[in-house]
């Protein structure tokens, strides 16, 4: 008998840019970023103590955080198209993914690549909506049971 994803292999953040998560219950997020313009899309990641921001730290691996060498985009938003692997670009804490209106990209961000005391996590988009996909949870939960993210 099949079981539902939701709680057992995944949670979400529909409107996830600028809204600070903890990674503590999951091994990854997947940043799902659509592309709203044809102007140069961004995301800006920033690492927290607390999910009301406390003490922050830019994501660069200068500060200790590892960040993803590639991630995936994909022509169309309808699923009629294949992803490709792209090579990830970064400025600092900036990640430039693909630049054209209703593209999207997916990007990963394991728990693995946190900096010590930083279990936080805010993707802002520039020209772009974010939905944030937490997976690998650690402790499986009824959708009803699980914990809340920003807390």
């Amino acid at each position: 008998m099949a079981m539902e994803g939701l709680g057992r292999i995944y949670d979400v953040i529909d409107v996830a840019s600028g809204v600070y998560f903890s990674l503590k219950n999951c091994d990854a997020v997947d940043f799902v970023v659509k592309c709203s313009s044809t102007t140069t899309t961004s995301v800006a990641l920033v690492a927290a103590t607390t999910y009301a921001a406390g003490t922050t730290l830019n994501f660069t691996t200068a500060n200790g955080f590892g960040q993803a060498a590639h991630y995936y985009q994909n022509t169309t938003n309808n699923g009629t198209a294949g992803w490709t692997k792209q090579t990830a670009s970064w400025a600092s804490n900036v990640l430039t993914v693909g630049a054209t209106s209703g593209y999207m990209s997916v990007f990963t961000v394991y728990g693995t690549q946190m900096a010590a005391g930083y279990p936080y996590i805010a993707a802002t988009g520039t020209n772009c909506t974010i939905t944030a996909i937490l997976h690998d949870l650690t402790v499986q939960r009824g959708p009803a049971n699980l914990a809340t993210l920003g807390a």
